[in-house]
């Protein structure tokens, strides 16, 4: 994983103990007990099961590779000189917060999708998520989908915008992925660079979406 700050550091955009997370209208999560339900969507547009799951899969492990590396939903920016007390799926959103207040002046892009604080301070708050979740890789992925949303998921599957332009999207919300130009949105901003070609990129996305 290379040394970057994530657009989602720059921008401030993207969790549920084992899984209680606090029930009303706008919670994406609901759970008792230990389980974890993925109750009803927050986001305008979101729809559940408007995608099926291995599309979905593909899409979030394309982004993973680009953002996380081989340490996927453990991953944490290594140049995070003080590291958490454990690994990220073991840690509860409370504690994650507390590594962050505690190491200031360090990079805190967290998990696989390298969620930074001003992104999980946001949708944390949106969600109406409780402290005591743990950062799970469900939660991490069902965090993403809130992104993927918010980058145009809805519209492009309904046609009213193009791969190319969701694509762009996507780079604006993930530095390691790159835009039509071949660089990341925010190459050369705390060290971005985009992790893969455009080519690649490309490729990979008309496997996903073919058509």
């Amino acid at each position: 994983m290379t040394q970057r700050t994530s657009l989602l550091e720059v921008s401030a955009r993207p969790l549920v103990g084992d899984v209680s997370v606090t029930t009303g209208s706008a919670s994406l999560f609901t759970g008792v007990a230990g389980t974890s339900l993925f109750a009803r969507p927050s986001a305008p547009g979101f729809v559940q099961g408007q995608l099926d799951q291995k599309p979905m899969q593909q899409l979030r492990s394309l982004i993973a590779k680009a953002e996380a590396g081989v340490k996927n939903y453990d991953a944490v920016q290594y140049g995070a000189s003080i590291q958490p007390d454990g690994p990220p799926t073991t840690l509860t959103v409370k504690q994650i917060f507390e590594w962050i207040d505690d190491t200031p002046g360090q990079p805190h892009a967290i998990g696989r999708y390298q969620f930074i604080p001003p992104t999980l301070k946001r949708l944390v708050k949106r969600l109406r998520i409780d402290p005591n979740t743990r950062f799970t890789p469900y939660v991490q992925d069902k965090l993403a989908d809130v992104l993927l949303n918010e980058a145009g998921l809805a519209l492009f599957q309904a046609g009213e915008i193009g791969r190319q332009d969701f694509m762009n999207n996507l780079a604006k919300i993930w530095a390691g992925l790159p835009n039509d130009s071949g660089k990341s949105h925010y190459h050369g901003f705390a060290g971005n660079k985009a992790t893969m070609t455009w080519a690649s990129f490309d490729a990979h996305m008309a496997r996903i979406f073919p058509g």
